[in-house]
């Protein structure tokens, strides 16, 4: 096994580095900017669980692990509640079960999926403040991306699915956070989160891929809480020898030290979905959205399609022959086909079983052929379309650039939330979620807003 590490003290340390930063004696700075992307981030988690909520995988785990009116814990959008644990597991299936929910390139993953539901389930318990919340939310973040930094590309292409691996840090990180566990229990913590780490590419187009983000919730606030009581872990467990980096990647990258955030916080970096499906299609759909507008090109005028994308998309979104709703999120020929179609990408009702077996798209989308790249740029599409009249359009597009206006950020994102939740809860209570979150870090506790999501 390949080890890059410089042998610096800090890489060799990355695990007491990251609980020193969360756990020491005074609570880490975050800036105002990242308080507001993690205001961002809790919107969009909310609203994508609202949704995801309807879905038969989360019927089936309310039916196994759901609870009682008198529990301590909301499950969204369902009237019911839950131990802290189960909320955990709940609220995080359905906030991936329609795969619409943020994702982060650092990370290699969606990062408010696994975060958001451990803390929020840990806040309501320990009667959090909502600037608590959001706090524990950047500083999930934040840790999330710094061991994915410590595993990318290699983990991810070796088959892991890091939400469900590197996402069980960042929640241990920031139910932590909410704990204030000193700098020890802190390090034991992210240590019980490195040995429950899992999740498998090969689950991507299955229920199996949303619960990844339900365990790493739930276990990420379990390591937390059993670190609390005094329960050990090897507190070396991210960077050592058979450790969480060293088994689980091939190849390692040196550890970046979270303190100073001299190119802002982690949580900046995010990016949010417009399209209900896996983040790689998104940039080749938008090529495909560009080739529409300038050319009038239409699904029944191509003759082929080429897409050349980076080799990480390889095993991820390339099923050739999706059959179900779920199947057409990871499949970008299928994808494709929508849209030159010019069909609404971002409509929940279009990812349905009678969608992926629609002869008009069944036969264009095997007409649409890939090359994987191995490059630096992950996230670019480059797309050649021929057109049966003889024409040649190309076109290219990267969604992988954060926003640098929050404010028309946050009307995107609140027109997506109106979407996609106001039919599941209704306006009246839509908007009053909307303002508790928009008032999430002056709020003194979580009250209005788990009253608008119960």
């Amino acid at each position: 096994m390949k080890n890059e590490h410089s042998g610096s003290d800090e890489h060799v340390r990355a695990t007491h580095l990251l609980a020193e930063w969360i756990g020491g004696d005074t609570s880490p700075f975050i800036s105002p900017t990242a308080i507001e992307w993690a205001r961002h981030a809790t919107l969009d988690w909310l609203a994508a669980t609202i949704a995801g909520s309807q879905e038969p995988l989360v019927r089936i785990l309310l039916e196994e692990y759901g609870g009682a009116p008198g529990l301590p814990c909301v499950l969204v959008a369902t009237g019911t509640r839950a131990r802290p644990h189960d909320a955990a597991l709940i609220n995080g299936a359905a906030g991936h079960a329609l795969d619409y929910d943020d994702v982060a390139s650092r990370m290699s993953g969606h990062p408010s999926v696994p975060v958001l539901p451990a803390a929020l389930a840990l806040a309501e318990v320990e009667r959090a403040s909502g600037l608590d919340l959001l706090r524990a939310v950047a500083i999930g973040h934040e840790v999330e991306s710094r061991v994915g930094e410590m595993v990318a590309p290699s983990h991810y292409l070796h088959g892991f699915h890091a939400t469900g691996t590197v996402g069980t840090f960042g929640a241990a990180a920031a139910c932590a956070s909410l704990r204030r566990l000193d700098t020890d229990r802190t390090a034991h913590a992210l240590g019980l989160a490195a040995t429950q780490a899992a999740g498998l590419k090969s689950m991507f187009g299955t229920m199996a891929k949303p619960l990844h983000a339900g365990k790493a919730a739930m276990n990420g606030l379990m390591a937390a809480q059993l670190a609390a009581r005094g329960f050990t872990a090897n507190d070396n467990a991210i960077e050592c020898e058979q450790g969480f980096a060293r088994t689980l990647a091939p190849e390692q990258k040196p550890f970046a030290s979270p303190l100073g955030m001299t190119e802002g916080f982690a949580i900046e970096a995010t990016l949010f979905k417009y399209h209900a499906a896996c983040y790689l299609t998104h940039s080749a759909v938008e090529a495909i959205r560009q080739l529409r507008l300038q050319h009038g090109a239409d699904l029944d005028a191509m003759e082929s399609m080429h897409i050349t994308v980076a080799i990480n998309h390889r095993g991820v979104c390339d099923i050739a022959e999706p059959d179900t709703g779920l199947g057409i999120k990871f499949s970008i020929q299928h994808m494709a086909a929508m849209a030159l179609d010019g069909i609404d990408t971002a409509s929940l009702a279009l990812y349905s079983d009678a969608t992926a077996v629609d002869a008009r798209y069944v036969d264009a989308r095997r007409r649409v052929s890939l090359t994987f790249v191995d490059v630096e740029d992950r996230h670019t599409a480059h797309v050649k379309l021929l057109t049966r009249d003889g024409k040649t359009l190309v076109q290219s597009a990267n969604v992988a650039v954060p926003a640098t206006d929050l404010d028309a950020q946050w009307q995107r994102l609140l027109t997506k939330a109106r979407a996609i939740a106001e039919p599941v809860i209704g306006r009246e209570r839509f908007d009053r979620m909307v303002e508790a979150v928009r008032t999430l870090d002056t709020a003194p506790s979580l009250d209005s807003l788990l009253e608008a999501i119960r």
